[in-house]
């Protein structure tokens, strides 16, 4: 390429959160916990308010506006609206020379001042309570349901999405679970679901998530968690599983009660929340067919990109300044590895542009790591990205799907 002389290294503008992009189940827990209390903490719902916002930041302010007026706002605008809202309960009070409901205020605010509300929906506190300790929680194991399971999924794999990070799912059964059940009883079989529940938090992270998918079957979330880590998680939990005591367990093909788990991890796996499901499933049942008591990753491998072999011309540019030619070996959504007649050093920083065809370019920083003499007079690097813009990371994830179907 010829115009190197054209492309320097700029910092890029950070692109704008999208709703929710910071939720957590703990912040629905607190909510929820909050507002089944509204009457009682009515003189320090403020305080509690900020104190949540202090542990989990200004995400709190979406849901709670969107748990109190089914309304969805941006974090940054939610909170505006929020202390506006408590501003108006205030002003009411001081005209009413009484106390006014927050509901009262919220509907007032966002039907005469804000106007956002046409049809108001404000929440039933009874019913609210009566569903609260069902809302995400499994009755039996106390780890997170189904639905927290797959609203958890979907934002974190959008956040994976803009972040270039791996997201990996961990599928688990437990093996000749209805054997034991019905050797047993159900309330031994409850007891050991439970106990399974109780080890599977052993080997995760606050960011990671455990939830019951469905009767014996258990699921772990793993956000910013490459394939690899996330088979040692699995063997980890599975270990802890098999060396665990069970009640009247010898009875079991194998001597006791075990588990079999698949892996799946995005983006290398799959597109979407329902393609990854379906793959650690697929993976989750090679693990039984092959014995049980086994962890199997899909596709039996350990790469958590996918990965496309294709030559494309470019340049790229240093800190320096300094700008050259490069050609791609190949691709991936995390990196790319490429030839150049510069040796660049290990751990610098640079931004490259590829064109994919005479339509198609892209551009995206990104570090060093690996530098190789190809005994030919160039250099193999390879480069790992950290900095892209959505668009150039979906150009790059639909070259590298495009590249497998071929």
């Amino acid at each position: 390429m010829s115009d190197c002389a054209s492309r320097s290294l700029t910092a890029r503008e950070p692109e704008k959160r999208a709703t929710g992009s910071d939720w957590n189940p703990e912040i629905m827990e607190s909510l929820h916990a909050l507002l089944s209390q509204l009457e009682a903490r009515r003189d320090t719902l403020g305080a509690d308010v900020r104190s949540l916002e202090r542990e989990h930041g200004t995400a709190v302010y979406a849901e709670l506006l969107h748990l109190l007026s089914h309304l969805r706002f941006p974090a940054d605008e939610a909170k505006p609206h929020w202390e506006r809202i408590l501003e108006h309960q205030r002003s009411m009070q001081q005209q009413l020379g009484s106390a006014v409901d927050l509901r009262v205020a919220l509907v007032s605010y966002f039907v005469q001042v804000n106007r956002q509300l046409e049809n108001p929906k404000i929440i039933e506190m009874q019913l609210f309570e009566r569903e609260r300790a069902s809302a995400y929680r499994d009755e039996l194991t106390g780890l997170y349901n189904y639905r927290l399971f797959r609203e958890h999924l979907e934002r974190e794999l959008y956040r994976s999405r803009r972040s270039g990070q791996p997201l990996s799912l961990v599928m688990i059964d437990v093996d000749h679970f209805k054997s034991y059940n019905d050797a047993n009883g159900h309330e031994a079989g409850n007891k050991a679901l439970e106990i399974v529940a109780s080890l599977l938090g052993g080997a995760l992270r606050k960011s990671d998530v455990a939830a019951r998918y469905g009767g014996e079957e258990f699921a772990l979330i793993l956000p910013a968690t490459p394939k690899s880590n996330a088979h040692l998680v699995a063997q980890r939990t599975r270990e802890a599983i098999e060396q665990q005591q069970f009640e009247n367990e010898d009875g079991l093909p194998g001597g006791g009660l075990t588990v079999s788990l698949g892996v799946a991890t995005f983006p290398a796996d799959a597109a979407d929340p329902t393609e990854l499901v379906r793959h650690a499933d697929r993976a989750l049942y090679v693990a039984k067919a092959a014995g049980r008591n086994q962890v199997v990753l899909y596709g039996q491998s350990r790469r958590s990109f996918g990965r496309a072999d294709v030559q494309m011309p470019g340049t790229f540019r240093t800190l320096s300044g300094e700008c050259s030619a490069l050609t791609t070996v190949n691709v991936s959504e995390a990196g790319i590895l490429f030839r150049t007649e510069t040796r660049l050093q290990i751990g610098s920083l640079v931004e490259f542009t590829v064109d994919v065809d005479p339509d198609r370019r892209i551009t995206a920083s990104g570090r060093i790591v690996h530098v190789e003499n190809a005994g030919d007079g160039t250099y193999r690097t390879a480069l790992h990205i950290t900095d892209a813009r959505n668009a150039d990371r979906a150009r790059l994830m639909r070259l590298v799907r495009e590249s497998d179907l071929s």
